[in-house]
């Protein structure tokens, strides 16, 4: 079975704040471009192309009034800037691409709206930019006209301002918010290693930013309390075993001499359960942070198990191939025996216990989920799955999440004596291991099935 865990969603920082960037500078640019082209450009280029209309009526009325007078005629010609082609030969092929087939169109219907008569408009760039003007009055004659200040553009300079600046702008982003991701990467690790280990090594309090600084320091305090809790925690905790057990030993040596039979086992009995349910919150209350992790092979713990509940009849399916895993062997057998114990108070024998390796495939991110601050490992990840279940009556479905919070217990569990933390110290001990723990009940009415999955750090 392939471990149920939360999908990720949204982007990081980084991506958030880079695209959010890149909207304002892409806006931007548009925004300047329109700015220019509607207050410079736009008037700029009818007033050229009123220049020109201008210049083609003042040409076209010199050639009506002055044709005995050529000598004028041509100096009329010169004095306008434009040369008059007649020769085919001279008219270059036009291939405009949409950029500059707006601005010619736009010069157009400008000259025509003032000559009142069709013109066509072409533009050549190359060798230098060269206007080509063909008045409908004379369709055999082409008016050129050299417009020098044009040739200053760059086609280089176009394609830099329009995509070298956002590019330059989004790679400068991306380290810009690199930087200031680092840290927060740093106390992501931090606090993972401090839950997944129960330590972790101090932050930098003597670099960076100020408020970095600020933020390292607090969590070097955090953690130092954190660690200071549970070294008072556990010697509470020893305390409280010494304690109560050393009185709950004499009044079991005590019922142990009764001479009725009857009240005997009833006290034994007793004795036994207070002495369980004590074992139990001190089992939760040791998370099992402090204990190393080392190769641990299943096997022998299964086999401890199975003769620690006898003679409780087992369904035993171990994988052939399974290797040692590294694992918490103390806490993992803890895990196994709440999960056994579970069954048999409140489930029918025999107790079915599965272990496998499987594999799923994960996000590309490693992450803490808000629940239960477990990191996910992104990639291809083998998992450990450990699975009880039993041949009881089973769990009501609305109860089959609540059962794994500690003190909460099934409708069927509330005529037998205990505590409520058997799998709270499952959910526990599985999140130790950065795992998942899945309780549901099997089809057709059968008993309650509680899967732990764990991811095998390689």
């Amino acid at each position: 079975m392939k471990p149920h865990l939360p999908k990720l969603k949204g982007y990081s920082h980084t991506w958030q704040t880079t695209l959010m960037v890149m909207l304002m500078v892409l806006v931007s640019v548009a925004l300047s471009l329109w700015f220019f082209w509607r207050s410079l450009y736009l008037p700029e280029l009818q007033n050229h192309a009123t220049y020109l209309a201008n210049q083609l009526l003042m040409i076209d009325k010199a050639d009506k009034d002055f044709k005995n007078n050529p000598e004028l005629k041509n100096w009329i010609i010169d004095a306008s800037h434009i040369n008059v082609i007649t020769d085919p030969q001279q008219i270059p092929s036009f291939q405009e691409k949409t950029l500059v087939d707006y601005f010619t169109q736009r010069m157009a219907t400008q000259m025509e709206s003032v000559m009142q008569r069709p013109v066509s408009v072409n533009f050549k760039f190359k060798p230098i930019p060269i206007l080509y003007i063909q008045d409908s009055a004379h369709p055999d004659v082409w008016l050129q006209e050299p417009v020098k200040f044009y040739a200053k553009y760059s086609p280089t300079s176009i394609y830099f301002f329009l995509l070298g600046i956002p590019l330059a702008t989004l790679l400068t982003i991306l380290f810009l918010v690199r930087q200031l991701n680092r840290p927060l990467k740093r106390l992501q690790k931090v606090a993972i290693d401090y839950i997944t280990l129960g330590h972790a090594n101090n932050l930098a309090t003597n670099e960076g930013s100020t408020e970095i600084r600020q933020v390292n320091l607090a969590f070097n305090r955090l953690f130092h309390n954190l660690t200071q809790t549970q070294k008072e925690r556990n010697i509470m905790l020893a305390g409280i075993s010494h304690d109560l057990r050393t009185p709950l030993t004499r009044m079991r040596l005590t019922a142990e001499m009764l001479p009725d039979e009857f009240l005997r086992e009833g006290l034994v009995y007793d004795i036994e359960d207070m002495d369980a349910i004590l074992e139990q919150f001190i089992s939760f209350m040791k998370d099992g942070s402090d204990e190393a992790v080392r190769l641990t092979n299943l096997r022998p713990i299964i086999n401890e198990i199975v003769v620690q509940f006898a003679p409780t009849p087992f369904i035993i399916d171990i994988q052939d191939d399974l290797p040692s895993v590294p694992l918490r062997p103390l806490s993992i057998k803890r895990l196994i025996v709440n999960l056994v114990n579970n069954a048999c108070r409140y489930g029918q024998p025999p107790i079915h216990i599965e272990i496998s390796i499987d594999n799923a495939l994960q996000p590309t991110e490693q992450v803490v989920t808000d629940e239960n601050l477990t990191p996910e490992i992104t990639s291809r990840q083998k998992y450990l799955t450990i699975k009880v279940s039993d041949e009881g009556q089973g769990v009501a479905e609305d109860q089959l999440e609540r059962i794994m919070q500690p003190f909460e217990r099934g409708e069927t569990a509330r005529t037998t004596q205990g505590s409520g933390l058997g799998l709270a110290i499952v959910s526990r001990i599985t999140h130790l291991h950065n795992g998942s723990v899945i309780a549901r009940n099997q089809p057709n009415g059968g008993g309650l099935v509680v899967v732990v999955n764990i991811p095998i750090i390689e």
